[in-house]
């Protein structure tokens, strides 16, 4: 039976594990899950994706919302990195390609999104409370350093932009986005890698 490998890089911090649910739902269905880091070294051959299995060509990376997609696909730097949040996803998707990998962008949502085009609809949380925006053409309150102060973007990612973004990795390295419920996403996880489960 294969076993799932977790990169060691998914989000765990201060003793509280944000992937329980998961975890949770692998233990009682009986999967064995090894935590090892995605580097290329330590018995696993890639260094992209949170998920894997051997005798797949798949690697799954998760998203806990649709705003953290945007972030990663729209998003500038952050906590002083060098590169921008675009940039280290594009790299990610970059290296799945030359690796013979198809990158699998699992996003787990509460909206009720089950495919890459019900993104279109998608409205960035933030400007959903924001006055100034409305819907197709935001006009964010720009600060001195022409930005929005918010977001510290000219103008902040919306659905019909991340669709069109992710449509372009999607052709250009060979990403496939798919949607499913948070509770739905161990299952997911274990059927697109081709792991057994009770």
């Amino acid at each position: 039976m294969p076993v799932l490998h977790e990169d060691t890089l998914q989000q765990q911090h201060g003793g509280v594990d944000k992937h329980a649910v998961k975890h949770e739902w692998w233990a009682a269905h009986g999967v064995e899950v090894h935590r090892v880091r995605f580097d290329g070294r330590h018995g696993v051959p890639i260094d992209f994706g949170d998920y894997w299995a051997e005798g797949s060509n798949i690697s799954i990376d998760t998203k806990r919302n649709v705003d953290e997609l945007a972030r990663n696909i729209g998003g500038g730097r952050k906590n002083g990195r060098k590169k921008s949040e675009h940039v280290r996803f594009r790299e990610e998707c970059q290296r799945a390609a030359a690796a013979g990998y198809r990158l699998v962008v699992l996003v787990e949502n509460d909206l009720g999104y089950a495919n890459a085009g019900d993104v279109v609809r998608w409205i960035n949380g933030h400007c959903a409370a924001c006055r100034e925006f409305r819907v197709g053409d935001c006009r964010p309150h720009i600060d001195s350093a022409g930005t929005c102060p918010r977001h510290k973007t000219p103008k902040p990612i919306q659905g019909a932009r991340l669709y069109k973004a992710m449509s372009t990795m999607s052709l250009r390295y060979g990403v496939r986005f798919e949607f499913c419920a948070p509770e739905e996403s161990a299952r997911r996880v274990c059927e697109l890698l081709g792991v057994e489960y009770e």
